[in-house]
């Protein structure tokens, strides 16, 4: 095959930018095999995998020609489906329009309009259940709202007669919430005397006192002692952010009757009215953050059922005063516990939490989801918070969902993925419970968005829907869309989000996103998620030192390195999932491999995992016999989890595991806490002989991959978080015979891969870019043109540009500039936020096949000789010279950039609803930076 020197140049420019997917460049494609399935989804997605939003119904404010306006906006843009999400009216201008009760005939009809638009536009419509989280509404009566059986102490000296008012223990005990109900009831549950100190448990010694009196007289004992109040709390939360009519006291989770009576509600009144409408997808459930609730009319009798002893003598030493979001209340009073009686409280204290996630589990978790099916419908939940078992919750539903939230106000934090994660700590256990129980559909509440509404940008939300993608999601509902009527001001009814709005200056790019966005979720959910080891967390310890976290935001790490080693895993060239007790002991185990179902793993990894169940040791003992390699991290399991029979059960835990030890020392391996995440585990794939399936030479803390399959196609995602530098490493896969793509999720192209030798391929990512490698049968009809090192004359500067600043205002000002700068840096031009041209004549690039942009802020697009480049709006900005322009004697260059507003909005002091957002944030770089270049 003969190159010709511009082609050979071509060739050489596109390894050295590292174009993300070779735009401009197509290599010969094989032919078409109409049996080739998923390439075939891959360039014509289903709307299933086009990325949802939630859609707020701001105070069902809502009208059926503006329902129909925004779904038209939102199918243009390339948004396949829509979740109804009545929420309180975030304030604003709200124009006299009316809201709308939640399940009231007028509100029915809305829906109604929303399904049948949807429905005419190929559109797919969920629907939450109620408004606003967790569910509530004024109508719940007493006995069903939440509960909160909670403490409060104060040391007391007898002997002696104290007199205590019952209000004022009431108030004290009062939980210190988020969401408070206004009309909560509470009432003096018991009082009871402690020691001080307590070394061997004996229970509290209880105080008769009358119930409903105003005061009550207590005689002392000598001595120093704790005196604990408990009182039961109902109704003391408030549904949060609630639309009229399922505002009002929050629903009691435990109390199944109260459950079926909520749901039936809504079923009642709103199913039969959908007639012969196509209906909902699923029906959805956002995240519990029931700040503490633990309690029901029945719970003591629920625990001696299921836990085989009676609690109620524990109760003073495991429960607390309640604060915000229900973490305990630090520095609260109360016995000092060691020894044996610190033990035996633990572990109490575990069965209690056990308790309350198998009491929401039997009485809310399944009869929601058999309430979904019995209509149809699937359930869509975010089954995590100290409810619910953070992996094995998610098993029980039909589409689980997870979060990944949009941080980092500035918008251009290299280290931000880094030091701040933006997929959240539930993530993997979400989508690990979906490959357990055969789902390829994991869902996710994507670039949750509480604060930099008005500063995001695309690149950024690429950025985080790929760390998205890399904890195992596979299909985006964006948070959210903001119901707003054209005629609001600007901005607009904004709740939350990113400003997902048609008033938004990058909107009209945002198609650009979600293009890339649906052909990555395609292959995703048409494939399987590759996983070879597996993570066991030592959730039985957490939970009985410090009980369950208030998930997706657990108030500490245990281990604190804990959500940082299914990372350094996966940037060490294997996958794993997470794995939890319940997994372990109904798995199966051959030729190695602990298998569940049709997942398997050859390693399984403990994380300082001291108490496990005996049938979990035993599992531990056959997994090691079959030749599996077992690691223990940092501790070792020793003992039980829970109170009943500990001592025989912690017997079994340690003969199980000292009979591993001495049978099978080449199978278990003991390693060190990991410091720094990626090098550990470097370290340990060497220490045990870990293979990974894809070798790199040089692991960054920035990029990552994951890997899935579907019939003879090997598929790796692998991404750069870093949005400031290119990163190149070498990989080496598992020489299988098959021929490396690259699928490109922008334009639907695959091309033969362009640095692959055989299986080792070099791989180079600009900053923020991704690559989809796809190994196959496929074989390419010509050979790709090779990736030669770059050989060429020196770049040439382009300097001195007359600058058109189209402020979103409608201000226009004009400026010729010698030195690009930071708009944002200039007190005269910090608050601008539109379109800015940039414009200059270039009269001579002969030679020269590239225009390098240099650093952005902001969308692209490129115009020569008035014809367009094309858009850039993530990552390197660079754009390829066609040869019919490269060779024109004159050229008139135009360089549009499309900002954020957030500036805008922080330099206008009388916008209420913008500088709610912005007034505490950093100006935003702006602009083209450069320095711009031709190659």
């Amino acid at each position: 095959m003969t190159l010709s020197r511009r082609t050979f140049i071509k060739s050489s420019v596109i390894s050295a930018l590292s174009l993300p997917f070779m735009q401009g460049c197509r290599f010969v494609d094989s032919e078409n095999d109409e049996s080739d399935r998923l390439f075939m989804l891959f360039q014509n997605p289903p709307v299933t995998s086009k990325p949802f939003v939630r859609w707020w119904w701001n105070g069902d404010k809502v009208t059926a020609k503006e329902i129909l306006r925004e779904l038209d906006i939102m199918k243009t843009a390339g948004i396949g489906g829509v979740e109804i999400n009545p929420i309180r009216f975030p304030g604003g201008d709200d124009l006299g329009i009316p809201s709308l009760e939640w399940l009231s005939p007028e509100w029915i009809e809305m829906v109604k309009t929303a399904l049948k638009g949807a429905e005419e536009r190929g559109m797919i419509c969920d629907i939450i259940v109620g408004s606003g989280w967790p569910f509530g509404g004024e109508f719940l009566q007493p006995e069903e709202q939440t509960q909160l059986m909670t403490q409060t102490a104060l040391k007391v000296k007898g002997p002696g007669k104290i007199e205590l008012k019952t209000a004022d223990l009431l108030a004290e005990a009062s939980p210190q919430v988020a969401s408070k109900y206004e009309g909560a009831t509470s009432e003096l549950y018991s009082l009871c005397l402690a020691p001080v100190e307590m070394s061997a448990f004996t229970p509290a010694i209880d105080l008769p006192f009358e119930k409903g009196a105003d005061v009550i007289s207590i005689d002392l004992p000598e001595g120093e002692h704790i005196l604990y109040a408990l009182v039961k709390v109902t109704g003391f939360q408030a549904v949060i952010n609630g639309a009229p009519g399922a505002a009002g006291p929050v629903l009691n989770h435990y109390n199944q009757q109260a459950v079926e009576k909520f749901l039936n509600r809504m079923s009642d009144k709103l199913f039969p009215a959908i007639g012969n409408l196509k209906g909902f997808r699923a029906l959805f459930c956002d995240s519990m953050e029931l700040e503490g609730a633990n309690w029901c009319h029945d719970f003591l009798e629920e625990f001696q059922t299921r836990r085989g002893y009676d609690v109620e003598p524990y109760l003073p030493f495991i429960l607390y005063k309640v604060g915000h979001m229900g973490h305990a209340v630090e520095g609260a009073l109360a016995t000092t516990l060691f020894g044996e009686a610190k033990e035996e409280v633990d572990r109490v204290r575990y069965d209690f939490f056990v308790t309350c996630m198998d009491i929401v589990r039997d009485r809310f978790l399944k009869p929601y989801t058999e309430w979904c099916n019995k209509y149809g419908f699937k359930s869509r939940i975010q089954t995590y918070g100290r409810e619910f078992h953070p992996l094995e919750a998610s098993l029980e539903v039909d589409i689980p969902e997870c979060e990944t939230w949009f941080w980092n106000a500035d918008g251009c934090e290299k280290d931000a993925f880094i030091k701040s994660p933006t997929d959240t700590n539930v993530n993997k256990f979400v989508a690990s419970a979906a490959h357990y129980s055969g789902k390829r559909l994991v869902s996710c509440e994507e670039i949750t968005n509480t604060g930099n509404v008005f500063n995001a940008t695309l690149e950024k939300i690429k950025m985080t829907g790929d760390q998205s993608n890399l904890s195992g999601v596979t299909h985006s509902i964006l948070h959210g869309f903001n119901y707003s009527p054209l005629e609001v001001p600007f901005p607009g009814w904004v709740m939350y989000g990113t400003f997902l709005n048609e008033r938004n200056t990058w909107w009209p790019y945002f198609n650009l996103w979600a293009t890339y966005k649906t052909r990555i979720s395609t292959v995703l959910q048409e494939s399987d998620f590759f996983a070879d080891i597996a993570v066991m967390h030592p959730l039985a310890d957490m939970w009985t030192i410090h009980g369950p976290q208030r998930d997706p935001f657990p108030g500490l790490h245990y281990p604190s390195y804990q959500y940082k080693v299914w990372e350094a895993i996966h940037r060490n060239g294997n996958s794993c999932d997470y794995i939890s007790e319940g997994i372990i002991q109904q798995s199966s185990f051959k030729k190695g491999n602990l298998v569940f179902n049709k997942r398997k793993y050859h390693t399984l990894i403990l994380l300082e995992v001291e108490s496990m169940m005996p049938a979990t040791a035993e599992a531990l003992l056959a997994f090691v016999k079959a030749g599996g390699k077992l690691i223990f991290v940092g501790k070792e399991p020793y003992k039980s989890p829970g109170y009943k029979d500990h001592q025989t059960n912690d017997e079994k835990v340690k003969q199980t595991i000292g009979r591993i030890r001495e049978a099978y020392p080449s199978q278990l391996f003991t390693v060190e806490a990991p410091v720094e995440p990626v090098s550990w585990f470097r370290g340990v794939q060497q220490q045990c002989d870990i293979v990974p399936y894809m070798k790199i030479d040089t692991p960054s803390p920035y990029v990552s991959q994951i890997r899935h399959q579907a019939g003879d196609k090997d598929i790796y995602f692998i991404t750069n978080c870093n949005p400031d530098d290119e990163i190149r490493i070498q990989a080496t896969f598992a020489d299988n015979g098959k021929t490396p793509w690259l699928w490109n999720p922008e334009t639907g192209e695959r091309s033969p891969y362009p640095s692959a030798s055989g299986s080792v391929l070099q791989i180079t990512l600009g900053p923020a870019a991704s690559q989809l490698i796809v190994f196959e049968d496929a074989k390419a009809n010509k050979m790709a043109i090779p990736a030669i090192p770059l050989q060429s004359s020196s770049p040439v500067n382009l300097n001195g540009w007359n600058v058109r600043m189209e402020h979103i205002n409608g201000d226009t000002k004009k400026l010729e500039i010698d030195t690009l700068i930071d708009w944002s840096a200039d007190p005269a031009t910090q608050g601008f936020a539109g379109v800015l041209y940039y414009e200059k004549t270039v009269e001579d690039a002969a030679g020269f096949y590239y225009l390098d942009l240099g650093k952005v802020y902001g969308v692209s697009e490129v115009i020569l000789n008035g014809e367009s480049l094309g858009c850039k709006w993530y990552g390197n900005r660079v754009y390829q010279l066609p040869e019919h322009l490269a060779k024109a004697p004159v050229k008139t260059l135009q360089v549009k950039i499309t900002t954020t507003v957030g500036n805008y909005l922080k330099a206008t002091p009388e916008n209420k609803t913008g500088q709610s957002w912005t007034r505490h944030q950093k100006w935003l770089p702006t602009g083209m930076i450069g320095p711009v270049k031709l190659v």
